[in-house]
């Protein structure tokens, strides 16, 4: 019997280890505002380990507009059709351990305020 409880701690145990979805305290703040250089990329949330979970992004901007990419944590790119337009909001689900990636084509920095859905 202490063999068999042994056993299945010994296998609980190396799951647990193994988990690699990390929690959504990797993910802070909740809210804020990024803002993309001129005429340049970002990536948010890149080599964080993190549950997946839904961002509302929000482009305040009256004329910019800006690309997005899902990415999931193996490197596989997602373009988002449409992607942020001026004016709109956009709400997107990450993958686990994955992040988004911003290309802003604008002469001008790009602010986009975001709110992550728990």
């Amino acid at each position: 019997m202490k063999k068999v409880l042994f056993a299945l701690l010994t296998i609980a145990t190396i799951t647990y280890s193994c988990k690699s979805t990390g929690t959504m305290a990797a993910i802070q703040p909740k809210n804020g505002i990024i803002e993309l250089p001129a005429k340049g990329e970002l990536r948010i949330w890149r080599n964080t380990l993190h549950p997946s979970f839904t961002v509302t992004l929000t482009n305040p901007a009256d004329t910019q507009s800006c690309e997005v990419y899902k990415v999931t944590d193996n490197g596989n790119e997602k373009w988002i059709s449409p992607s942020l337009i001026a004016g709109k909001s956009l709400i997107i689900s990450v993958p686990a351990n994955g992040h988004l990636f911003f290309k802003n084509f604008n002469d001008n920095v790009l602010t986009i305020e975001y709110k992550v859905e728990d």
